[in-house]
Order: C-alpha cells, then structure tokens, then sequence
C-alpha cells in the first residue's frame, strides 16, 4: 500500500488530539488506499462520521475531507487539524488581528474575499468583485488585501497577521516580485502607505486549514453572484 506508513502516522496524531477532546476515532487494515486513510469518528458513543485524510507526494502535503454530522465536533476536528499540522493563530488577548484572503475567477467573473478573526471569533467577512477581470483571480487576491486593510483602519486596528496563498501578495511588497502592471502597482502603493502593521504567512493552498478553505468558498460565492 503506497505510503501507508506517512498515513497511519498522521492519523495516530490526530487521533490522539481528537482524544484529548474526548472524541473517539477508528481505522484498520481496511481503512487505506493508496494516496488516503479513513477514520470513523464518534462522540457521546454515537457516530459523527468520518474524516478522510490525503497525502499528495508531489508536494509532501496532508490534506482532510470532513462528512461529520454535528457543527461541534467539526469545529473541534478543525481545530485538532491545526494542531496536527502546527498551525496556530494568536489568541483573543494578544490584540492581534487574523485575516484569510483570497481571489477567485469563475466564468469571466473575478471575486474577491476576507474573513478577519480576532481569536477564534469572526469579526467580519469581506467580498465583492472588480470590474477589471484582465488578470484573473490575481487582481482578486490582491483587493482582497485592500480591503482588508481598509477595514483596520476604519476599526482602530494596529496590527494583523494575513494568511494567504498566493505568493506574490508579500513578495511584491517585500520588492522580489516587481510590481509591472496597474493592478499591482496600486497594491503596493496603498500597502507601502498604510500605518496598520501587517505581518504576513504563507499558506499551502488545499491542505485542509479550514478557514483557508472557508475564504476561498468566500471569494468563489462572490464571483458566482455577479453572473
């Protein structure tokens, strides 16, 4: 069975984070394919449904498809995937905003969107689309960063982390991208003007971080809506 020894792995750790929730998970033999392992998942001693684990070897990558039955244990399985997969975000008390962002272009459309989070609680959700659709889902990833920081300065917020997926929202501003047409050279203008802090992350995209996914469905509705 192709990489079943990195599988099993994976889900043994999350299994043992799901446990400390006091939810059960259960696989065997059975449960793997080449490229995936299943895990059955109960809570109260009832089932949940289960969480299919992927490992994509082209780019040494996890990713996870939930079908779970209550919106507690997937919020608690969302969170026990960050934990397997060392991602954290600043607590509520550190003051410090969160933002996932992201682009989509769907059928001659280009949307855009935002979710800002203080903590684990949303504090907005942002999204639209741009009339200029001449380079995509790009012009999208970057107004999503607009806005973003729009909204800080229209809510006294200093700092904020921004979690994207596309490279070249940090490395146009950081100068390794050159900023050679309208469109990005407005976003490095505003950028490089705004007094909000922002620090910046790198997310692989399709790795199951549930509020990448969450924005990018954001940014897809958008772009749907103006059809």
């Amino acid at each position: 069975m192709l990489y079943r020894n990195k599988l099993k792995n994976k889900a043994l750790k999350l299994q043992s984070t799901l446990k400390k929730q006091n939810i059960r998970s259960f696989f065997d033999d059975n449960s793997f394919k080449n490229y995936s392992v299943k895990l059955t998942i109960f809570a109260n001693n009832k089932s949940c449904g289960s969480i299919l684990i992927y490992y994509k070897p082209t780019r040494n990558t996890y990713s996870i498809k939930k079908q779970i039955y209550n919106s507690e244990i997937d919020t608690a399985i969302d969170l026990a995937w960050d934990i397997v997969s060392h991602f954290k975000i600043y607590p509520t008390e550190s003051n410090i905003y969160e933002a996932f962002v992201d682009g989509s272009y769907i059928s001659g459309n280009t949307g855009y969107g935002a979710i800002i989070y203080l903590g684990n609680e949303i504090k907005a959700e942002i999204s639209g689309t741009i009339s200029n659709t001449q380079f995509r889902q790009f012009g999208g990833e970057l107004k999503s960063i607009i806005e973003t920081v729009k909204w800080c300065q229209d809510n006294n917020v200093k700092k904020i982390r921004i979690n994207y997926d596309y490279q070249g929202i940090e490395k146009f501003i950081t100068g390794e991208w050159k900023a050679k047409n309208d469109i990005s050279k407005e976003y490095v203008n505003f950028i490089l003007k705004t007094k909000i802090k922002i620090e910046w992350r790198h997310i692989k995209s399709h790795t199951g971080n549930s509020r990448n996914d969450k924005v990018d469905s954001l940014a897809q509705k958008a772009a749907m809506r103006r059809k």
